[in-house]
């Protein structure tokens, strides 16, 4: 969703109403609406027993919805609120602005008159020849459907809550050592050697014994398991089957059910639905009565008799009467086992189904026959990964100790490769893992190259940090380094912010009613 604002225009006018956006979408539920303690309509979340309603929910979804089609046009807005994801997003941003008020009550923050005023007429979408005007100040937010009061609510919210800003805004602040550091740091070239200690080299000697594959199987025989399978026959009665081919239903009677003709194309209509629902206690009697198989309460309605195929317990199907986990577990429930009809389950789409069993696996446990390759390759695979890292870690602790990279050869059984001049942007085909490793391991000192290890896809890589070659101080451009430090505060100002709105929310009680916003956000 946020990509169609990065594609958003660059014009005056976009950029005026990207700030009424902004200031309308942080502010809008804060007040007014959003606390609806009183209201009898239903709730979709609190916060610390503060209420959000659903008629509140609705209006900002429709605020957001008017908006975004204001600048972006219906058919993108559409497809934002589409979105799954739409609904959460707004109301995450009604509790997160719920929690900032209540925090900005609880310090007493305040906005004085004068500095709303001043803050009003430093808006440039509100200036004419660098001064303010006041009547584009109200065409523009009459234009957008707001007043000047309005308007003024929400801009007062929104500098209060700015002063909860101040504190992570002052501790992520950044050097210019520090800049210079970043940007040296980035301009640097090292000259990295490694050597691979692979997972392969030691699949020999990390092959299990006939004994050690049986003690696992033994042990973890749960993984094994072979769930239960039926295949079953079953009915489906609904209102369709109501419906006949002139479209006008069938009449129910007590004694003899009728036989309806099925007929999808035909829309159901209420008599068809009040003739379904007279039969449905005649439909769960027959399927007692006659409870050795399913023919005969499918004659007396005109059903088919189909079968499911194999169904595995546990595992619903993407489509039909079993993608249902209530349907699922109708036909491994006990009557069926038993050889006996189903009770009556209730579809989500309200439809009756009955089931009756004709075939059952029951649920077993795979022989060690069949499991013992898939258990030497597991126990292999993780053997050698452990030898590897083993082998691996005893170079590095020789080398370290020797001060000397060739022992990471093992006196020539690893060979040692060498990566001359790679950047952070041009690793040169050394390993991401290794790149990122190397640029953060210490220079060399004394002629001693900086050594550690990293793991791989494939297994270990020893790295030795032989040379470092920095950019000399008269290259580094202060435009470059003040743009590096201001990149850092705002980064570090953000995630300090999004901390500390993580945890106002952590110490919160905030409950979400999902069925709720599920029902309205659909």
């Amino acid at each position: 969703m946020m990509e169609t604002f990065r594609n958003f225009g660059r014009s005056w006018v976009a950029k005026s109403l990207m700030v009424l956006i902004a200031l309308s979408f942080v502010l809008w539920g804060v007040s007014g609406y959003l606390f609806s303690g009183h209201s009898t309509s239903s709730v979709v979340a609190t916060v610390d027993g503060q209420k959000i309603s659903d008629a509140a929910f609705q209006k900002r979804m429709k605020d957001a919805l008017a908006r975004y089609s204001h600048i972006f046009g219906a058919t993108t807005a559409a497809k934002m609120a589409a979105d799954r994801s739409f609904g959460l997003e707004v109301l995450n941003g009604l509790i997160d602005n719920m929690l900032l008020g209540m925090e900005a009550g609880r310090l007493g923050l305040q906005v004085p008159d004068a500095a709303l005023a001043k803050k009003i007429e430093s808006i440039p979408a509100f200036q004419e020849k660098g001064a303010f005007s006041k009547n584009l100040y109200q065409k523009l937010l009459a234009a957008n459907g707001m007043t000047p009061a309005q308007f003024e609510d929400m801009l007062r919210e929104s500098m209060r809550l700015e002063q909860l800003q101040v504190v992570p805004q002052v501790i992520a602040t950044a050097s210019k050592v520090e800049a210079t550091r970043i940007w040296a740091w980035s301009q640097e070239y090292r000259d990295v050697s490694t050597v691979d200690i692979r997972d392969s080299d030691f699949a020999a000697a990390a092959r299990p014994t006939a004994t050690q594959v049986a003690d696992y199987y033994h042990a973890h025989m749960d993984q094994f398991r072979l769930p239960a399978q039926v295949q079953v026959q079953y009915v489906v009665l609904g209102p369709k089957d109501f419906v006949a081919k002139s479209g006008a239903p069938t009449s129910p009677a007590v004694s003899s059910p009728p036989v309806a003709t099925p007929h999808p194309a035909v829309a159901v209509n209420s008599s068809a639905e009040n003739a379904f629902q007279a039969q449905v206690e005649n439909f769960k009697d027959r399927l007692f009565s006659s409870p050795d198989g399913l023919n005969a309460v499918a004659k007396a309605y005109g059903l088919t008799v189909q079968e499911s195929g194999v169904l595995t317990a546990g595992q619903v199907l993407t489509k039909g009467p079993f993608s249902d986990a209530k349907a699922l577990d109708l036909a491994f429930s006990k009557a069926v086992l038993a050889g006996k009809n189903s009770t009556a389950l209730t579809l989500a789409n309200g439809d009756l189904l009955a089931v009756h069993l004709l075939h059952y696996t029951p649920g077993s446990v795979q022989p060690l026959s069949a499991v013992a390759g898939a258990i030497t390759a597991k126990l292999s695979t993780e053997k050698a990964e452990q030898l590897a890292q083993k082998k691996a870690q005893a170079l590095l602790t020789a080398a370290r100790q020797a001060k000397d990279m060739n022992m990471l050869t093992d006196h020539g059984a690893y060979p040692l490769h060498a990566y001359r001049d790679v950047t952070i942007r041009n690793a040169l085909g050394l390993d991401k893992a290794v790149l990122e490793a190397a640029f953060t391991a210490p220079a060399p000192v004394g002629g001693v190259p900086s050594m550690d290890m990293v793991k791989t896809s494939s297994g270990y890589q020893i790295f030795a940090v032989t040379r470092v070659t920095a950019p000399a101080a008269a290259a580094i451009n202060p435009k470059v380094t003040a743009q590096i430090r201001a990149s850092l505060e705002e980064q570090r100002g953000r995630l300090l912010s999004t901390a500390y709105l993580k945890d106002l929310r952590e110490h919160a009680r905030v409950k979400i009613n999902n069925a709720q916003l599920a029902q309205i956000a659909r």
